[in-house]
């Protein structure tokens, strides 16, 4: 039986798991395929931390990169450092020199995945990062594989795990977004600086990796419009729930006509769909295509459990090429030039709340095409529903609501712009 020699780079959350569930299934591995693994080296930043880590044995631990990435031993690196830069230069450093790689870092993937993914084609060795998207769903190898012949339409993801927790707080417990925040950062479901977040960044790099698999197009942040969910009020929520809706933090793209419009931001969306219901810090990703129509994934975004599943499924595949000697494949080959832009330019359905203190009966009979509704007796707060319009007439009517002096929000309806991108022609 090969033996095949890995390294590691990083041996926080991610790392660790990884060792864990490498261990713990060796034996399984052993029976079910032609090789079998050795951890030969991990490079961390600070040796004395990671000392009592339990490591197989002889497994060498070093704080030098070079001692894992320039080992003509190893055969496969597995990268958890997360971070874009210093894992961007230990990851072509290891393709140069031969290595195949397999990595969940969505950052690096999102912003230089298609500087360095030619890269190790060009190596002849794998590049596989099935867990950069919601850690524990299989979606990418779903995307490149199952659907492989199939002609997916719209993807739309809750890939936050930070942000749906957040918003599952503030809807379920009435929470204002911090005290929310808050919570979710005691129970290490936020980081300290939640910023990518919280603010929609973090699920704008699923998005842009999730489109290369779907539509075979490669967006850049500047093409995905980006809103967080920062300024979301329990009255939003409130009014969204008396209305059968739910709010969550979207990343939708959608192709149309050789066009491919995305959005990541927070939505409404009906409750009866199933979106609705993924609550916490659970991900899925809902996908439309032409064969099987709508099929949604479930399960968790992240974790050192579901994260290092995702990794070994990777390592396995890795490690068949290497005996086949088939390693150089791309994960994902499809490649189909399409013209990027905004969701948020498509005209839309919109849910408006009002909240002040002022006579707000007279503010919002003064819009009466909207279907207005008080939300809650001794709430001093109204909602509407606009119907669908120009992103120009939703700016006019805020802009007229505002003059009120009363605090104004908007969520989109989320798949309202449907029928309208089905007009667009060609």
């Amino acid at each position: 039986m090969k033996t095949i020699t890995i390294g590691l780079l990083g041996l926080g959350t991610v790392g660790k798991g990884v060792v864990t569930l490498l261990q713990k299934q060796a034996a399984k591995i052993a029976r079910t395929q032609d090789f079998r693994f050795k951890l030969k080296s991990v490079a961390v930043h600070n040796c004395a931390h990671h000392r009592n880590d339990n490591l197989p044995a002889g497994t060498i631990l070093t704080d030098k990169v070079t001692d894992v990435v320039d080992d003509p031993e190893i055969q496969i690196v597995i990268e958890a450092m997360g971070t874009i830069e210093p894992a961007k230069v230990a990851i072509c450093q290891a393709i140069l020199n031969g290595k195949s790689i397999i990595s969940a870092n969505k950052d690096l993937l999102a912003t230089a995945g298609d500087e360095i993914l030619p890269l190790a084609k060009t190596a002849g060795v794998d590049f596989f990062y099935e867990a950069s998207v919601a850690g524990g769903i299989p979606i990418l190898r779903v995307l490149s594989s199952s659907l492989e012949t199939d002609q997916i339409t719209q993807i739309t993801g809750i890939i936050n795990g930070t942000a749906n927790y957040v918003l599952t707080a503030m809807d379920r417990e009435h929470k204002d977004y911090a005290t929310a925040l808050k919570a979710a950062q005691e129970l290490g479901y936020a980081e300290a600086d939640p910023t990518n977040d919280v603010q929609g960044i973090d699920a704008t790099y699923k998005l842009i990796i999730l489109s290369r698999f779907a539509f075979g197009q490669s967006l850049s942040l500047k093409d995905v419009p980006r809103r967080g969910i920062t300024t979301i009020s329990p009255a939003q929520l409130i009014s969204a729930g008396q209305l059968g809706l739910k709010v969550k933090l979207l990343a939708v793209a959608k192709e149309e006509n050789r066009q491919l419009f995305s959005f990541v931001g927070p939505a409404a969306i009906p409750a009866s769909e199933p979106l609705a219901h993924v609550n916490g810090v659970q991900n899925a990703i809902a996908v439309q295509s032409d064969a099987l129509g709508e099929t949604t994934y479930t399960g968790p975004g992240a974790g050192a459990a579901p994260t290092a599943n995702s990794i070994l499924s990777d390592l396995l595949a890795t490690g068949d090429d290497i005996v086949k000697g088939n390693c150089g494949r791309e994960f994902n080959s499809y490649r189909k030039p399409v013209s990027a832009k905004p969701l948020t330019a498509a005209p839309q359905q919109y849910l408006i709340t009002v909240e002040g203190t002022g006579n707000l009966l007279s503010i919002i009979s003064s819009i009466p095409t909207l279907s207005w509704q008080q939300q809650a007796t001794g709430r001093n707060y109204w909602s509407g529903l606009t119907p669908v319009i120009s992103r120009d007439a939703l700016e006019e009517l805020l802009i007229t609501l505002k003059r009120s002096g009363q605090k104004i929000s908007y969520l989109p309806i989320a798949n309202s712009w449907q029928p309208v991108l089905e007009k667009i022609e060609e």
